[in-house]
């Protein structure tokens, strides 16, 4: 070792600071670059899962949201049912809107059927490329006091195959009764229907 120190105090003060740059090069390509290396990967490495964990955390709390939009919109509104047999579910659909008027009174009404596209929307992602969803709507018309006709379209925005009222008409209706003011309603309820493409709806 005392060898290697006398040589290099005989070499020329140029070779032995070129020696020592040398060897704090070496060092730097050795030691300290694999370092940093390693510390700018356990950083990226840290970023990338403090991002993965913003993100989580950010579609947690959109998922919890939606999910109390959701609980909120079945409270007021009721539950609805996915679209259904289109041979069961018109059955189904008639019977529940005759209940609901029959049950508030509201006996002298008409009413026509038709059924339209449901057309494009994210309900259409739910099924097979092989199915359809059509809307079977019925258009009611009737009279009757005003505090029946808001019981009547309660019910029938809480009966879960009703899947929506869609208009809603309310105008006074001319009467001689002034105690008991009557009101002339035409509204449109309508089921949903899943129906295979190779196949018509009655």
């Amino acid at each position: 070792m005392t060898s290697v120190i006398d040589r290099f105090r005989m070499l020329p003060r140029a070779a032995r600071w070129a020696a020592l740059g040398g060897g704090v090069i070496l060092a730097y390509f050795v030691v300290v670059e694999p370092t940093l290396d390693s510390m700018n990967k356990f950083s990226s490495r840290a970023d990338a899962k403090e991002a993965m964990l913003a993100s989580h955390a950010k579609s947690a709390e959109t998922l919890r949201n939606a999910a109390e939009t959701i609980e909120k919109g079945v409270r007021q509104y009721g539950r609805v049912d996915m679209p259904g047999d289109p041979e069961q579910r018109p059955l189904e659909f008639n019977r529940v809107v005759d209940e609901v008027l029959k049950k508030h009174g509201v006996l002298e009404q008409t009413s026509t059927s038709r059924v339209a596209p449901f057309g494009q929307g994210p309900l259409m992602g739910k099924f097979g490329q092989e199915f359809r969803i059509d809307r079977m709507l019925k258009d009611i018309n009737f009279t009757a006091e005003a505090p029946v006709a808001a019981a009547v379209l309660a019910d029938l925005e809480r009966s879960p195959v009703v899947a929506t009222v869609s208009r809603v008409q309310i105008r006074q209706a001319e009467t001689r009764d002034r105690g008991n003011p009557l009101v002339r309603v035409s509204l449109t309820v309508e089921a949903w229907l899943l129906v295979k493409k190779s196949t018509t709806t009655r």
